[in-house]
């Protein structure tokens, strides 16, 4: 019996070989053994070798049906329209092949073959040419299966490569960027700042190490890095862009958006930059351009989700008829890619919602949450014994036993709870007063845990929450200085700062060990409002429970048991806020909020919605406005359409 890899390789040889006839019939005898797309594939390259264009690219079409991000079917467009004399279809495919998978030689031969190009197209292609036609073959293959998805076989690959070759910089960047697709960040870290001790002035990998950088939070190292780069060449487009996200990720708003602008003078068709323009002006509350940045993104690359969900996002933003109807269109085509489709699901969820027609909305919320479900790795079940492992950990004997053990400070103030639940509006509310400023969700106290468990998962075996028995008072005191000098790149020269990061309701243990006197503010609202704000926003990052009604409803269950237990072992040190009394017994519940936190009253915490301050969060244009009750039951519109969510919820 011939194996499957035995069966391409015959395809191969004879494909190879110019017998194109002969490798179809083949095709078609072995079909059973070959993975659906590589069927489809190998019946395009016999056409497009038969001269037979039109119907090479009926059979590509298939292939996207299966897999719309398969880049070589879009590079095998590319060479067909090229014969077919279709410039712009052949730029088009070629442009879209090398997206998805930057490795493709052939395609940037394509792009260049390419009359009239655009200069900065003709020089990014052509600095791809160079830099594969340079690479060794066995680096070609990694960077190939990075892209492609198949880290494991890199990352064997590689290492085999690096045994060899050991201090082979391009080979050790590959190797950091399947750590830093695998989340393994301090490895990748690590080796680009040894590629960069080999060849400081390797620019590839100084950009690779400012991201990473910036995935790891250390916010003030990437931006000295960013900031030297940038100095180096005030007009590089890769330099100038690296520094304007190191700008925006460490609160410099201002000259963040100066150098978008700069970027965007020379790079006027970028639409990811359109819409990260737009996401500073929506910081700024300047709508009006906001909505004009992201509608400026999509009008270059109407199949740019992230445009329309960031005009969705604003909470405050009507969708025109044609919008819809555009939206509609691409969500049915079959070969747009998913992942914008999630995007644009999610847009028409919040435009039909607009429009009262909460069925529509709903399906749409539906199919963007399940396909969102598809990539996500949360694990209900994993989180449960997290929080069983806090528990049992963090008992009031060692609180008692650790009673001020750790830093002595008062400056952070956290809020935390559950996302979408008024957390955006507790903060907005408490930096209004004169001695408090906001910061970030911060990850600080997310990524401490992670170092104490050595990057390994939260389970029975972990070493985190478990090690908090053994640390002295010297390391949670040196723990908590490192939680307090990591914020200070967000803070100015008030005395209080607010971390609003909501799962750090899971490590509360941690946080009053390394920070006895932090002031911590758990804010929650009722557990169906709650569940279905979160079902219907699309998170940037993180917060992946929030995609399915099974994961929704056993987080919140968790987290209403595991806030009982810090309250009981911690007593009288935690304030819960009700988001409904808030908006019902607003002044009473700022008096209670700033005395807790043991601030004078200032009548600026009640006007909040005055405040200039920059928000970076979804609720940004609501915590512009007034308190207003309109919402507090909103997900009745809906009800018909919950039972799942509401059969599971215990609270």
């Amino acid at each position: 019996m011939i194996s499957k890899a035995t069966t391409v390789k015959n395809i191969q040889d004879k494909i190879s070989g110019k017998d194109f006839k002969e490798a179809v019939k083949y095709i078609e005898k072995n079909k059973k053994d070959l993975i659906e797309i590589d069927y489809w594939y190998f019946l395009a390259l016999c056409s497009r070798y038969q001269e037979k264009y039109k119907e090479a690219l009926v059979i590509l079409n298939k292939i996207l049906r299966i897999d719309s991000s398969f880049a070589r079917a879009y590079q095998e467009f590319g060479h067909n329209y090229t014969k077919l004399k279709d410039t712009k279809m052949s730029l088009k495919s070629y442009l879209r092949a090398v997206k998805f998978n930057p490795t493709l030689h052939a395609s940037w031969l394509g792009i260049l073959g390419i009359e009239n190009l655009e200069k900065n197209i003709e020089e990014l292609a052509t600095s791809n040419v160079i830099y594969l036609k340079n690479l060794p073959p066995e680096l070609k293959s990694v960077s190939s299966f990075i892209y492609e998805g198949k880290f494991k076989k890199a990352d064997h690959l590689c290492r085999d490569y690096l045994k060899n070759h050991p201090h082979d910089i391009e080979a050790m960047r590959l190797l950091a960027r399947i750590g830093k697709e695998l989340h393994v960040y301090d490895d990748a870290e690590f080796l680009l700042e040894s590629c960069l001790i080999f060849d400081e002035d390797n620019i590839d990998v100084a950009i690779d190490y400012i991201d990473v950088l910036i995935k790891r939070q250390k916010y003030a190292k990437a931006l000295e890095q960013a900031s030297k780069l940038y100095e180096k060449d005030k007009t590089n487009l890769r330099f100038m862009l690296a520094y304007a996200v190191t700008l925006q990720q460490t609160n410099n708003q201002k000259e963040a958006l100066e150098l978008y602008d700069e970027i965007l003078a020379i790079d006027k068709l970028n639409p990811e930059v359109l819409v990260s323009k737009g996401h500073l002006l929506k910081t700024f509350g300047d709508v009006n351009s906001s909505i004009k940045s992201y509608k400026s993104s999509y009008e270059i690359d109407k199949y740019y989700g992230d445009a329309y969900w960031s005009l969705a996002n604003l909470k405050t933003y009507e969708f025109t008829d044609s919008e819809i109807l555009q939206l509609e269109e691409m969500t049915k085509d079959e070969y747009v890619n998913e992942n914008e489709k999630i995007y644009m699901n999610f847009a028409l969820g919040k435009a039909y919602e607009d429009r009262g027609d909460y069925e529509k909305s709903f399906q749409n919320y539906q199919v963007g949450n399940s396909t969102k479900k598809q990539f996500t790795k949360f694990d209900l079940a994993l989180f449960k014994e997290e929080c069983s492992n806090q528990k049992e950990v963090c008992t009031n004997d060692l609180f008692e036993q650790k009673k001020d053990w750790g830093l002595d400070s008062k400056e952070p103030i956290f809020i935390l709870g559950l996302p979408r639940v008024g957390s955006t509006l507790l903060e907005q509310i408490l930096s209004s007063h004169s001695q408090v400023e906001a910061t970030h969700e911060l990850p600080n106290i997310l990524a401490l845990s992670h170092k104490l468990n050595l990057r390994k998962v939260l389970d029975k075996t972990s070493r985190y929450p478990d090690i908090l028995l053994s640390l002295s008072a010297p390391q949670l005191k040196l723990i908590g200085e490192h939680y307090i000098n990591d914020a200070e790149i967000f803070r100015s020269n008030k005395p209080y700062f607010i971390d609003k990061m909501p799962n750090n309701f899971r490590h509360i243990g941690l946080i009053k060990l390394i920070l006895p006197n932090a002031k911590i503010i758990d804010i929650r609202r009722s557990s169906m409002s709650a569940c279905f704000s979160c079902y219907k926003q699309l998170f940037a990052e993180g917060q992946e429970f929030t995609y399915d009604f099974k994961d929704l409803a056993g987080y919140y269950n968790n987290y209403v048991e595991l806030m009982d237990h810090w309250n009981n072992v911690l007593p009288n040190q935690i304030l819960s806020i009700d988001y409904e009394n808030l908006v019902n017994n607003f002044e009473e519940s700022v008096h209670s909020i700033l005395d807790y936190c043991n601030l004078d009253f200032e009548e600026s915490c009640l006007s909040f919605y005055k405040s200039k301050r920059s928000v970076r969060t979804p609720s940004s244009e609501q915590v512009r406005q007034p308190i207003y009750k309109s919402g507090l039951d909103y997900w009745k519109n809906y009800e018909s359409y919950l039972g799942d969510l509401k059969k599971d919820l215990r609270y």
